[in-house]
């Protein structure tokens, strides 16, 4: 377990209880029994709701104990909850002290003022509205189609490919099987030339993966070609990488880990590099060392055919293009998953959601088909991408 992350996690957590239990405190203060608003009854009560999520999930990672999955998904709503509570209190603060300032807006301010709860009830039912769509949208999956262009031809002579991309399942302990047995069916019914899997299947232990039958489950997944999946971050959370990797291989996957695989039928190069984390959690005494870089594995692959880079986290995207890649798959970043996280994380890549061309390259960033955490998704959406890949000289 990293111990930063959740320092780090528990802080922010600290400043979103503090500032959102000050708030309810304005805002139903005069509504609530007296003796919950004491201070020693009050706050206390906040951070143990606020803190509940990584005081369960991190420890119980840790130390491997079996707690029950509906306590792991109750305190992962809250978290989410919580952190859209945070949110949309502070752009509600914002617009108040705006609204202070317009003559026309006094009596309402003035009813505010008297009746603060009024206030905190249409901030509840937002944050409430919120929950219900981000819930929706992460059990309601849907295709995403692109349509993009490789100016390569194919050894067979195709001129089109259709690649279904699946990313960050996050098997965990309250997954729902129906839902990925929904994915499989739903990923059948297009019938693709080939399924690749970028990284993060599993959330950090491979135990539920396989207690829930999951590699009978995924080895349902059919393709012309083939099912190909890399390790994420994820991955490395876990007991082993390797123990993940025998577990996707029972899933017919084939799992590249800084591999370059040829295809002869129908002639493309798949370049499937094993995840950034590899290198931050290699030390002089594990086995792991960092990954490979693209370079190197470049040196492998046959210019002359299509080459296909499957990369988890969308990080060293100009290296791609220096590399002469035609297109990249990745995942990772859920598209910060709900709100405010989406805005978060458009600072730390160039694309989190979407598909970029520049020049003959050509990155499709899925925003996921799991969760981790909350099973909150807002604007984003659970998704399984289609991509629809022409091939011409």
């Amino acid at each position: 377990m990293n111990y930063f992350f959740l320092i780090i996690m528990l802080t922010l957590q600290a400043v979103l209880g503090t500032y959102l239990g000050w708030r309810c405190r304005w805002a139903f203060g005069g509504i609530l029994p007296s003796w919950l608003m004491a201070w020693y009854i009050f706050w206390p009560i906040v951070f143990l709701i606020v803190a509940s999520f990584p005081l369960i999930y991190f420890p119980a990672r840790r130390l491997g104990v079996e707690l029950p999955s509906w306590l792991f998904f109750a305190t992962a709503i809250v978290f989410g909850a919580l952190a859209m509570a945070f949110a949309t209190t502070l752009i509600v603060d914002v617009l108040a002290l705006i609204a202070r300032r317009l003559p026309f807006l006094q009596s309402l301010c003035s009813l505010v003022r008297q009746h603060p709860h009024y206030l905190g009830f249409f901030v509840l039912a937002l944050v409430v509205a919120q929950v219900g769509w981000g819930l929706y949208n992460a059990y309601t999956p849907r295709e995403t189609y692109y349509a993009l262009t490789v100016h390569k031809p194919l050894k067979n002579g195709e001129k089109q490919l259709r690649i279904v991309q699946l990313s960050d399942l996050h098997i965990s302990r309250y997954s729902s099987v129906a839902l990925m047995q929904e994915m499989v069916e739903r990923v059948n019914r297009l019938q693709p030339d080939m399924i690749v899997i970028t990284g993060d299947i599993i959330d950090s232990s491979v135990k539920p993966y396989l207690d829930q039958d999951m590699p009978r489950l995924l080895s349902g997944l059919k393709s012309r070609y083939g099912v190909y999946a890399i390790l994420g971050n994820h991955e490395y959370f876990g007991e082993s990488p390797q123990h993940d990797v025998d577990a996707f291989t029972r899933s017919n996957m084939r799992v590249l880990r800084d591999d370059v695989l040829y295809l002869d039928q129908p002639g493309i190069t798949l370049i499937g590099r094993d995840d950034w984390a590899r290198g931050i959690r290699a030390s002089p005494s594990s086995a792991l060392h960092g990954r490979a870089t693209l370079a190197a594995l470049a040196t492998r692959a046959d210019p002359a055919t299509p080459w296909i880079l499957l990369d988890h986290q969308p990080r060293e995207i100009d290296e791609a293009i220096a590399q002469k890649v035609d297109l990249q798959f990745s995942g990772h970043t859920h598209n910060g998953q709900f709100f405010p996280l989406n805005l978060v994380v458009k600072l730390f890549y160039k694309k989190t959601w979407g598909m970029l061309t520049q020049g003959t390259y050509t990155l499709i960033v899925s925003c996921g088909y799991g969760t981790w955490g909350p099973p909150l998704r807002l604007p984003a959406y659970a998704e399984i991408v289609v991509a629809d890949v022409h091939f011409q000289p």
